[in-house]
């Protein structure tokens, strides 16, 4: 039975590109991202996550990328919790969020991480929380739930999920 989830929001990207942002391939990561991504892979070495799932944009690829190096884990990529496009509406991604805690409640796995973007994290925290966690004192850059390399972990007990931000990489040092 899964009872641990990772939410991690990518890194921080490439600005000022002309990259359309929240269409697919999206911005790379810049270097200071890179550095974000190492610091967060830091953090889960010892969370025994079981299996990475990452949304197919450059910039959640290129963070889990930097996990991956750190941690031997089996990855898969799926459009379920990738960055919604700017025709999609809010219903839709909170579908698609819904299929993908369904496919992966069902699974054999304990422990996950998910590599996401802001408004897929928000959703699943919703979701999670039933509505109860009040996100208006976690607000990063772009209105986002979780700064960028940020993880909030989802925490199932007998009562439901409990959830927490668990690490910002701006706080490392404090962690």
């Amino acid at each position: 039975m899964l009872t641990d989830i990772f939410l991690i929001r990518h890194a921080t990207p490439l600005q000022n590109t002309g990259v359309a942002y929240r269409t697919m391939p999206g911005p790379d990561l810049s270097d200071h991202g890179r550095q974000e991504a190492r610091l967060a892979a830091a953090f889960l070495a010892d969370k025994a996550l079981e299996h990475l799932f990452v949304s197919p944009f450059a910039r959640t690829t290129q963070t889990a990328e930097q996990i991956l190096e750190q941690l031997d884990l089996p990855v898969t990529f799926t459009h379920l919790i990738a960055e919604n496009p700017p025709d999609e509406s809010a219903d839709k991604v909170r579908a698609r969020i819904r299929e993908f805690l369904n496919m992966v409640m069902d699974a054999s796995c304990t422990r996950i991480g998910v590599v996401s973007h802001g408004n897929p994290i928000q959703v699943f925290i919703q979701e999670l929380g039933q509505g109860q966690i009040d996100l208006k004192q976690y607000v990063f850059s772009g209105n986002n739930p979780a700064p960028p390399a940020g993880i909030w972990h989802a925490r199932r007990d007998g009562e439901g999920w409990r959830l927490e931000l668990a690490f910002q990489p701006g706080r490392a040092a404090s962690m």
